[in-house]
């Protein structure tokens, strides 16, 4: 079922169905610890990103964490819904962290 799908689906009932989510770490750059929360797509098993960290932390650790926060803030105790306010849409970070490779 896609998540157009889903979502009508879980408009009739009263309890949305659980948005499928995840929370990756990213290290673009040696040191340099991004949390990324991705959503499933349409096509069922590929996840594309929906919110970024918007600075990097130096440990995996501390971005998993920090990740794990944003991750929790976008529901009650009953999990992340269907249907429900979506937060905005993955923009890359403005700040580029990695050395110029123009010579």
């Amino acid at each position: 079922m896609n998540k157009a799908n889903r979502i009508a689906a879980s408009n009739s009932s009263t309890l949305r169905e659980l948005r499928r989510l995840a929370l990756t770490v990213d290290e673009p750059w040696p040191g340099l610890f991004f949390w990324v929360l991705q959503e499933e797509s349409d096509e069922v098993g590929l996840y594309e990103p929906f919110d970024v960290s918007d600075s990097p932390v130096a440990t995996y650790h501390e971005a998993l964490a920090n990740g794990y926060v944003a991750l929790q803030s976008l529901s009650g105790h009953d999990g992340p819904r269907l249907g429900e306010d979506l937060p905005p849409m993955f923009v890359s970070p403005p700040t580029d962290f990695a050395p110029s490779t123009l010579q």
